[in-house]
């Protein structure tokens, strides 16, 4: 994994475009989703909701911030410089340092603390045992700190290769347990003779699956509603838009994924497209404050509505998302800014990111 430095000219650009970060104060042990308000070269405002705020050192303690842009993953480590009297709080954080490396991923990733076991496929008397078999192999003790519906994260004494597969035990809060075999993709190491895993699941039962999918919508659901600070506080300033939302797609079953994610958001009031060439007489009726566009293909018709909506419409938010594969097409610079693309496959939180300032 390739680790690179990030220049406070770089981090002040791409936080221009970053509406939500993940951050860690030094006196709690997990990821808090917050808000930006103002980012600046060297320090960023975040809004806190109130319910936090005893877990805020006073100016001095340390906070680490993380988010996702273009498949890079970036750590900026800081220090609280200011925390305001107000209710939800603006805390401003000062950067020290920040790095990213390479991290593309279709899941979102969320952060636990959870008792778990593994034990090694491919080892002793199961050397080159077949996943659909019976591992004999004792379980060795393990914590799970962050988990997806592709993967999960966990620590361990037990010394595992690279590529090694492993059966994983997961024990959700609510009882329920999933064992599947996953991948080992990353290997790291930690402190006190420990090491850290990522592991991606592979060959999992229907049955663990239906599982795994339900206790991660536990997860999402947490996760969406520590975004309704944003939302109140908006409520209540000048920031408040009255958000129609249209989405064209040359796929309606393809956009099934935005339209799940715009509801899970809040956004109520949207409408899908399929026909490109009747998008003048929708817009001019309807008048959206922002057209997403989600299509598989960059051709002709794509881009002459694209142009079209941004001329005709220059008030109106366009955002494009197109395949990965799409990335490098050249006309892309000039249809369209950095801050009006994704690519899918979505990674971690980056649609929400996104569209959260529309709502």
């Amino acid at each position: 994994m390739s680790v690179i430095s990030v220049s406070k000219e770089e981090l002040f650009s791409i936080m221009q475009y970053t509406n939500l970060v993940r951050v860690r104060f030094e006196t709690d042990d997990v990821w808090t989703v917050l808000p930006i308000l103002y980012a600046s070269e060297d320090q960023v405002d975040v809004l806190v909701d109130a319910s936090k705020t005893a877990l805020i050192d006073d100016a001095g303690s340390k906070a680490v911030i993380k988010f996702q842009r273009k498949g890079y993953e970036y750590i900026i480590n800081g220090h609280i410089d200011n925390k305001s009297t107000d209710a939800p709080v603006t805390v401003t954080i000062k950067y020290a340092d920040a790095k990213k490396y390479y991290n593309l991923r279709k899941h979102i990733r969320f952060d636990v603390d959870m008792k778990s076991g593994i034990k090694e496929r491919k080892n002793g008397i199961n050397m080159n045992l077949n996943i659909s078999e019976e591992c004999k192999s004792p379980w060795k003790d393990a914590v799970v700190k962050n988990i997806s519906k592709g993967g999960a994260m966990f620590i361990s004494n037990a010394k595992l290769d690279y590529n090694a597969t492993v059966d994983i035990k997961l024990n959700f809060d609510s009882s329920k347990e999933v064992i599947t075999p996953a991948k080992i993709l990353r290997v790291s190491d930690f402190e006190n003779g420990q090491f850290g895993y990522g592991a991606q699941f592979i060959d999992m039962n229907k049955e663990n699956r239906d599982i795994l999918n339900a206790e991660i919508s536990k997860y999402e659901e947490k996760y969406f509603k520590s975004l309704s600070t944003f939302r109140e506080y908006k409520r209540t300033s000048d920031m408040r838009f009255d958000t129609k939302i249209a989405i064209f797609s040359s796929d309606i079953d393809e956009s099934y994924d935005i339209r799940e994610s715009l509801i899970k958001l809040g956004a109520e009031n949207f409408d899908v497209i399929n026909n490109f060439k009747f998008y003048f007489d929708y817009l001019t009726e309807e008048k959206p404050k922002l057209v997403i566009i989600d299509t598989g293909v960059l051709d002709d018709e794509v881009v002459d509505t694209v142009k079209n909506i941004k001329a005709d419409f220059p008030d109106m938010k366009v955002q494009l998302i197109l395949p990965i594969e799409l990335m490098e097409e050249d006309i892309l610079a000039a249809l369209v800014n950095e801050d009006e693309i994704l690519f899918k496959p979505l990674i971690y939180n980056e649609f929400e990111d996104r569209i959260i300032k529309y709502l």
